[in-house]
């Protein structure tokens, strides 16, 4: 018998989210005030922490997943691994300026790193609006609808979240 694929599976938080969000926010604070690191480095912590906090528990129980994910269906098809893109709502690099120049809320802008499991044509839709909006209006724009997958079964998205 056929297992549910990990992309259309419940999402619930995992119990080592604060401990991972610490972690994560411990390199983060390290990166934004080391005065010995170079800014290759500096990036490159800061860019590490942010995965750090969104692939935490997991690259693809995502809570947030898109309408192209949920259409792969079930079975998965042979080859789906190929097929998703673990994707950041917020752009890395806005988050990686952000907290270089605000270390003093590095906090509250890491808190704001979130994901969505997007298919790869969806991610390719995603890109086209990296420099003209931001967060969930970038999905918006793309015409792409997303899925909490807190929810039992997975309800749209509230723009409230």
């Amino acid at each position: 018998m056929a297992t549910v694929p990990p992309y259309l599976t419940h999402w619930q938080s995992h119990p080592e989210d604060d401990a991972h969000f610490r972690s994560a926010l411990a390199v983060a604070r390290f990166a934004t005030s080391s005065p010995d690191l170079t800014d290759q480095h500096r990036l490159r912590l800061l860019n590490d922490a942010i995965w750090y906090r969104t692939e935490a528990a997991s690259k693809i129980r995502l809570r947030f997943r898109s309408g192209g994910i949920l259409a792969l269906g079930f079975p998965a098809p042979a080859s789906w691994r190929k097929l998703v893109r673990h994707e950041h709502v917020q752009i890395r690099a806005s988050l990686i300026a952000r907290m270089l120049a605000e270390p003093g809320h590095v906090q509250n802008i890491l808190a704001e790193a979130t994901s969505c499991l997007v298919t790869v044509d969806e991610h390719v839709l995603l890109t086209q609006h990296d420099s003209s909006s931001a967060g969930w209006e970038r999905y918006r724009l793309a015409g792409i609808d997303v899925y909490d997958f807190s929810h039992d079964p997975p309800r749209p998205r509230s723009p409230l979240e």
